[in-house]
Order: C-alpha cells, then structure tokens, then sequence
C-alpha cells in the first residue's frame, strides 16, 4: 500500500485554503498543516509530523513566503516548497528558487498548470 503525501497549506485567506485543501483532497492528496502565515505555519511545524511538501503563499501578514521558507529550509530541509502567488513576475519566481522554492505556480493559472506542478514535485499515488 502506498502512502498518502502530505501537504501544508499557508495563505493568508481563508477561503482559499479551504478551497485548495478540497482540490487537494480530490487529488489524493492529505492536507495536514495550515496556517494563515508564516509564523503560524512555522510554530505549528514544531509540535506536528512533517509535510511531504509546502504550498506557501509570498504575500502575508506577520511573515511573508519568502521569508518562511529560510527559515523553513533551515529547520526542515526535507519539505518542498511550491510558492502559490498572484506575483506573475519573473523578479519573484527568481527570488522564490534563491530562497529554496522547488517550484512556483500563479494563483491564476489553470486546473491543468497547477496539476503539473504539484505532480512534478509530489507525483500522485495511484
């Protein structure tokens, strides 16, 4: 039997995380974490088991995506991070790969788009 990948989602709307967490459990994936920034996320990290992977909005209150991340890769070095922004720009994706990102994918991308970048950092258990 296959295990399950477990994923963190941090973003500072609600909304959204429900909404990611309900795409997420349609995919097969088990959402574990989340929290409404990086702070949270990070604390939370400390008394929970691990996620196979990181979805981690840029733009927050407290501390921000990229911020996060150091101090994520810092501590649990084993998580993948998939940054999920509105920022489209080239400036951020750069800036989300020199803090560790092992991808990135728009908030406004497609169904398709968002599968094949989570399928390439957590590939689906069938």
């Amino acid at each position: 039997m296959k295990i399950q990948s477990t994923i963190a989602v941090v973003d500072d709307h609600a909304l959204v995380r429900k909404a990611i967490q309900f795409r997420l459990a349609g995919m097969g994936y088990k959402v574990v974490l989340e929290a409404e920034n990086g702070k949270q996320f990070l604390d939370k990290l400390e008394d929970s088991p691990s996620p196979d992977l990181c979805l981690l909005d840029i733009n927050m209150p407290v501390m921000n995506g990229f911020e996060t991340a150091v101090q994520l890769k810092k501590k649990w070095p084993g998580i993948k991070i998939l940054f999920f922004s509105m920022q489209n720009g080239s400036v951020y994706m750069k800036r989300a790969r020199e803090v560790g990102g092992d991808g990135y994918i728009c908030k406004d991308a497609s169904s398709e788009e968002f599968n094949k970048a989570l399928y390439a950092l957590l590939p689906p258990v069938v």
